[in-house]
């Protein structure tokens, strides 16, 4: 795991190893547990869940504990209060469902992972070492309670008992997590039910009475294991796992597991008998612990050596030094750490004592994550206050209103604040955009919505996916300040083109009859003078076949309209920034001088075939790169106002002001008397 997480190419489905540690571990305490079952009769509770916490939980804490210190130092502040809630979630041993919960895909690329997200699996065996015991005792009881004492107590009988229980449970799991395998929900990779039935196998395997393989047949079982594991590692692809795929490196992992039952292969005990592979093995969890954060936290560390305000691909060096450190904190923390509390320290504690060091551990450790959360939300609070003061004094210089021959200045007159606070510019969307005025997932066609006075002389309609609803908000301060009505039809993700996005396929063509559907109803209302458009094009379009072309789908859609008297202005698409977050979190980072966030043009300026697309056809081009770079220069906040909410969404308070110059661009198509 630890060598795909640094070099996933070397093995492109290294993910597989975590369903062998599942099985080993399903293997490793059912064997124990059964054993004490058969040596006293009975499976004592409190002994088996301190042990669990001598081996798993002093470890597991200091690196929670130590890559949130970190994170606070290294991390931009918007993560702050996502590293308490994951760090939290890593200590309570629910990190999985965390993940489930948020919609995380782990094989997903581009996306920033959470230093914590590694404990998904601890998380899914901790799970399972709280169940599992229970429900053995469980049953020892009442089996008990329904045959004699005697039967009870046989080591045969509670074998085949336990045998049977895990059994059902196995492939119950195994059924959900083929299931919801299928239906491409990400939470199957996360969630316990899906995963049970791996530790189930193992489980399974230690119940069972196979008899002992002979030697040969010893040796032919693990190097088919082996080979299934190693190919798994390497062929089994991304998509429709775990599922049914995930039996290529159990059914590996049982087939090693089985031939080393009865004592390991001549070639394997020299090879256990290495001193830095016995070493190796020793500091495995300990590995498997640091390295994840430290991947994670690597490239902000190299941004802060370096001065830069974004991070990069971690390099070859970056790269080995993490594996370098994951080996020596493994080391340090074994020795210091783990070796100390799971053999030396009290170890004549009762059970119940450790359980209550552990907890009060435990309560300690997630009182300490809560800082990063606290610290967050309190500075947040701050900076949302100081915003709220400056937009109630509404300086004119505020956002586009300080665009001048000039050049753009990041601040308004006064104080350095920043609208909105970079927390709330996530979240904040043009009123009436999600639900009532914008369809998303829906297979119904874009909503009408409308905005200004009903009896207005002139009306706008405002037509395509979110790069259109981003001008609402302009749009709704023109139909304020100029008494005309804007009506909208917008759909997220689709585009106003007869060519169809590769992404409409998976969705039944719902962009393509919406889009039909949009013009219309743009024809069947004469009181339109204008249809105004932006669309994002930088998408996959289908191509060959027949399909329309990306460039001809936007002349089709614009000329059907011009064609019956409707004129259209296309407001040509808006600069794009790095990343998802990292420009409000460089912000942030840099509230005095966000000018360190821009972009240069040349790099920020998406393919735009709205631009070829209006050279040929009969519209009206707003070149809009005016309105948000200037001297080469695309800047992350203009006149105190941040202006992008993601990488490529402008936030409603900078489309706000934009106003004057929206209407400036569509005046003249709109009532061409009055404009100038």
């Amino acid at each position: 795991m630890v060598l795909y997480h640094l070099w996933p190419t070397l093995l492109p489905a290294g993910f597989v190893g975590v369903d062998v540690f599942f099985v080993i571990s399903g293997y490793l305490i059912t064997s124990h547990m059964i054993g004490e079952v058969e040596r006293t009769g009975r499976l004592g509770l409190a002994r088996f869940y301190a042990r669990r916490a001598r081996r798993i939980l002093p470890a597991a804490t200091l690196v929670v504990v130590s890559t949130t210190v970190a994170a606070l130092a290294l991390l931009p502040e918007l993560r702050w209060a996502e590293v308490t809630r994951q760090g939290t979630a890593s200590l309570l041993w629910v990190q999985n469902w965390l993940l489930a919960s948020d919609s995380v895909d782990y094989l997903a690329e581009g996306t920033a992972p959470s230093p914590f997200q590694h404990f998904w699996s601890l998380s899914i065996e901790e799970q399972f070492y709280v169940v599992w015991p229970v429900l053995l005792v469980a049953l020892l009881w009442w089996r008990s309670r329904t045959r004699t004492a005697r039967a009870a107590s046989g080591s045969a009988d509670a074998r085949r008992a336990a045998l049977t229980l895990v059994l059902v449970l196995t492939v119950v799991s195994f059924a959900c997590s083929v299931v919801i395998t299928r239906s491409g929900d990400p939470a199957a990779y996360f969630v316990s039910h899906t995963r049970f039935w791996e530790l189930g196998v193992g489980a399974l395997l230690a119940l069972s009475a196979l008899r002992t393989p002979g030697a040969a047949a010893r040796a032919v079982s693990a190097w088919v294991g082996l080979l299934l594991i190693a190919g798994g590692m390497v062929l089994v692809p991304l998509d429709g796992f775990p599922g049914a795929l995930a039996l290529v490196p159990t059914v590996g992992a049982v087939l090693v597991i089985f031939s080393a039952r009865a004592g390991s292969t001549p070639a394997v005990r020299r090879l256990s008998s290495v001193r830095p592979v016995l070493w190796l093995g020793d500091v495995s969890y300990s590995v498997y612990l640091w390295h994840w954060p430290l991947l994670v936290l690597a490239p902000y560390a190299v941004a802060r050596l370096v001065g830069s305000s974004t991070t990069s691909e971690a390099s070859t060096v970056v790269l080995g030094v993490v594996l370098v450190l994951s080996l020596v904190l493994a080391g340090v923390s074994r020795r210091v750490v783990e070796v100390p509390f799971h053999r030396g320290l009290a170890p004549q504690a009762s059970a119940r004592r450790v359980l209550a060091v552990a907890a009060a551990v435990l309560l300690v450790s997630v009182a300490t994550v809560q800082v990063p959360g606290a610290l967050g939300a309190a500075r947040a609070e701050e900076r949302s206050a100081l915003a709220e003061t400056l937009l109630a004094s509404a300086p004119t210089e505020l956002g586009a209103g300080s665009l001048s021959s000039a050049g753009i200045v990041s601040f308004a007159p006064g104080d350095p604040v920043i609208v909105p606070a970079p927390e709330d510019a996530r979240d904040e969307l043009p009123e009436g955009a999600e639900g009532r005025c914008k369809a998303s997932e829906s297979p119904e066609p874009a909503p009408r919505c409308e905005f200004g006075p009903a009896d207005a002389e002139h009306v706008v309609a405002l037509v395509g996916d979110s790069h259109a609803e981003q001008y609402l908000p302009a749009l709704q301060e023109v139909a304020e300040q100029q008494g005309v009505r804007v009506v909208t039809y917008l759909r997220s993700s689709c585009p106003y083109t007869t060519a169809q996005p590769v992404s409409d396929v998976e969705r039944d063509g719902v962009c393509e009859r919406s889009n039909e559907a949009t013009t219309q109803a743009l024809l069947d209302d004469a009181s339109i003078d204008v249809v105004v458009t932006s669309n994002r094009t930088d998408v996959d379009f289908v191509v060959g076949d027949g399909a329309v072309g990306p460039v001809e789908g936007f002349v089709e859609a614009w000329t059907g309209l011009v064609d019956e008297g409707l004129p259209v202005v296309v407001l040509a698409d808006n600069p794009q920034m790095l990343q998802e977050d990292a420009t409000t979190e460089c912000v942030v980072a840099n509230a005095d001088d966000p000018t360190v966030c821009a972009r240069p043009a040349a790099e920020a300026l998406p393919l735009d075939l709205q631009v070829e697309a209006a050279a040929e056809a009969d519209v009206t081009l707003v070149d809009t790169l005016g309105w948000f770079c200037a001297d080469d220069t695309c800047p992350a906040v203009i006149g105190s106002v941040l202006v992008y909410r993601d990488y490529h969404h402008i936030t409603p308070a900078y489309s706000r002001t934009l106003a004057p110059l929206v209407w400036e661009s569509i005046s003249e198509v709109v009532d061409p008397a009055s404009a100038g």
